[in-house]
């Protein structure tokens, strides 16, 4: 079910090789262009890579609640990346809490929490366009921002 591609290197292992990439190259856009500038081009490109990563998990995996489980589980929180705990599955809705994150970890080591937060945690919303238009999701706090965990909660939209 896994696409060989995807296991290659660990999901974590992708992120920090982008973020090495990327941190260098945002810093040189902010000093040039401006912080204005800079969101906005790391902010589009960025929802750009994450719908484009929503889709291709969505043909792999399908697109349903229990599939975005699978995802966490296996892709994000694979090798022990992340501690994830589901809290709720049903079909129209997930919640789950992520209480450990080395994606956060990785960032604040750096001293670049508040770029983590731009190249990492903001790509979700993006990512679950790409997934399944289908479903919303709201989250209240980040470990990255400091919360006590990442709290993810899924919902099935009512289009009314």
């Amino acid at each position: 079910m896994v696409d060989a591609s995807e296991v290659v290197i660990s999901h974590l292992q992708r992120r920090k090789i982008e973020g090495r990439v990327l941190i260098p190259f945002i810093q040189v856009l902010r000093d040039r262009f401006g912080q204005s500038a800079m969101r906005e081009v790391v902010d589009e490109t960025i929802r750009r890579l994450a719908a484009e990563d929503g889709a291709r998990w969505a043909a792999t995996y399908g697109k349903t609640t229990a599939s975005l489980r699978t995802v966490a589980q296996e892709l994000w929180a694979g090798g022990g990346s992340m501690d994830v705990e589901v809290v709720s599955e049903s079909d129209d809705h997930l919640d789950f809490n992520v209480t450990r994150c080395q994606y956060a970890a990785f960032y604040k080591e750096l001293g670049l929490a508040d770029l983590g937060i731009r190249v990492h945690c903001n790509r979700d919303h993006a990512m679950l366009a790409g997934f399944n238009d289908e479903l919303e999701l709201s989250r209240s706090q980040t470990i990255m921002e400091g919360g006590a965990c990442c709290d993810f909660r899924f919902r099935k939209r009512s289009w009314r």
